[in-house]
């Protein structure tokens, strides 16, 4: 065989040795990943990028072998490569949408910016985190719609669940309560939640009693702030509520309705 025979197995040997060990690299990081049960979404996100990176590895490996061996049998690889930056640059003009989804999805899942389960909002839709992928993301509302939203359209995402979340409970009582009556009732709810058996866990820090935070036309405005685990923040909630409204009726505080009053003056005289 000649010379030039040699050289294009060898570089096809290359080639071919080049995409078994990205293979064989692949397959073992797939393997450490998948036996790491608690860290089971921040595998699938390394998977996922793994997987993109094994892809353009093999195309990039491709290319070069094939451009290598038409070089070793005497063919100008010029116009080959005019004619392929060329095509590339139609298909990126033709395929900007796709494009700026995979770079949106390699984003969001390089940054860590929401996990599958978290609950965001992303511009006015909110659900469930049901699945990342490259080229969206699906989101599950709370009457069970599955929305599909391109990850190129993502600019701002609310995360109502990440590391930590937050309670805000916002009560009215009259004007004429004994306000350190109603102090007194709101410590002892946040108390009764801090020993509740099943959500007194979920909580990060002792309830604050904030009291009385402002006033509108017809009452005094209390509140209470309670730090939970994320995504705890709801259940902490109703049971908070639930233990101000036991400690108002314990202490006979009246939760504030709004009223009107209508006076009326003297009728006009007649004239006659």
């Amino acid at each position: 065989m000649t010379e030039t025979t040699w050289r294009v197995i060898g570089t096809a040997a290359i080639g071919l040795l080049g995409l078994l060990v990205l293979q064989v690299v692949y397959k073992i990081v797939e393997k450490r990943l998948t036996a790491h049960k608690s860290i089971n979404e921040r595998a699938k996100r390394i998977k996922t990028l793994w997987q993109v990176g094994r892809n353009a590895g093999y195309i990039l490996i491709l290319v070069s072998v094939i451009m290598m061996i038409l070089s070793e049998l005497g063919v100008d690889i010029t116009p080959v490569l005019a004619s392929a930056g060329v095509a590339g640059l139609a298909l990126s003009l033709g395929a900007q949408t796709l494009i700026k989804d995979l770079l949106g999805g390699l984003f969001i899942l390089s940054e860590n910016q929401f996990y599958v389960g978290d609950v965001i909002t992303i511009g006015n839709l909110s659900g469930t985190v049901e699945e990342i992928r490259l080229r969206a993301t699906y989101l599950r509302d709370l009457e069970g719609r599955l929305h599909m939203i391109p990850n190129g359209d993502i600019r701002t995402v609310t995360n109502q669940t990440t590391n930590w979340s937050q309670v805000q409970i916002t009560l009215n009582v009259d004007y004429d309560a004994d306000m350190e009556q109603v102090q007194q009732a709101l410590i002892s709810a946040s108390s009764a939640l801090q020993n509740h058996p099943e959500v007194g866990q979920h909580l990060l820090d002792a309830p604050q009693v904030l009291g009385w935070t402002s006033f509108t036309d017809w009452s005094v405005q209390v509140q209470v702030l309670a730090k939970t685990k994320p995504g705890k923040q709801w259940q902490v909630g109703r049971e908070l509520r639930k233990a101000v409204l036991e400690a108002f009726q314990q202490n006979g505080i009246r939760v504030a309705m709004p009223t009107q009053r209508v006076e009326l003056g003297n009728p006009p005289a007649v004239l006659e």
